[in-house]
């Protein structure tokens, strides 16, 4: 509700009432007075905008009336007496939860963190890896060549005749200058090929004379 002071200058346009703080529209007839305690915000013309944040503004348990260039404005309490008394029934009180509010989508945040778990786990791997290569131990052949050369004939006995002239010329490699290097070679690369049970006999001949 607009103030009209009778015979004053400033007319209060802001309606009632007016609280602590609140800014407050005036049009000013005339030379523009003093403000205090009000601070001008905005002025356009002859309109003011102001606003006042002295304590000499601030209202007790009943209004205040503040005077600008003899024109009174009031100022009333934000609470009455009877609800200042009794707040926790004159106040409404927030009992429910405020939704939740994320810069990022749950869905895209739980891919993101699921793709960040991954690589993790396979940096760990990578890490890991050359630990857990020590740890298993490297299997190891005891046999000596001439050993590894006689199984070799032996297991070529059950495949292709270009198997066994090839493990018995690993055989004549292995017994290097042994007379029965030639034997080897000549077996593996005579014709017709050589047979399984001549290859057996050259193997038993070999592992009793060894």
């Amino acid at each position: 509700m607009s103030l009209l002071a009778a015979a004053a200058a400033v007319v209060v346009l802001t309606p009632g009432p007016i609280h602590f703080g609140d800014l407050v529209r005036v049009e000013v007839h005339g030379a523009a007075p003093s403000f205090v305690p009000f601070a001008v915000r905005e002025h356009h013309g002859s309109t003011y905008v102001l606003q006042c944040l002295d304590p000499a503004c601030l209202p007790g348990p009943r209004a205040r009336t503040v005077r600008v260039a003899g024109t009174p404005i009031v100022i009333a309490p934000r609470a009455t007496d009877q609800q200042v008394g009794r707040p926790l029934r004159s106040f409404h009180r927030q009992t429910t939860l405020p939704p939740p509010s994320t810069s990022i989508r749950p869905g895209l945040l739980e891919a993101l963190l699921l793709a960040a778990a991954v690589l993790l786990v396979a940096a760990a791997v990578v890490v890991a890896l050359p630990f857990l290569r020590r740890l298993i131990p490297e299997p190891r052949d005891d046999r000596t060549p001439l050993q590894r050369a006689l199984d070799l004939v032996r297991a070529s006995e059950r495949r292709e005749p270009a198997e066994r002239r090839r493990a018995l010329d690993v055989l004549a490699r292995a017994l290097g200058a042994d007379p029965r290097a030639r034997s080897a070679l000549d077996l593996a690369w005579s014709e017709p090929e050589p047979q399984p049970a001549r290859l057996e006999s050259l193997v038993e001949e070999v592992e009793q004379l060894s």
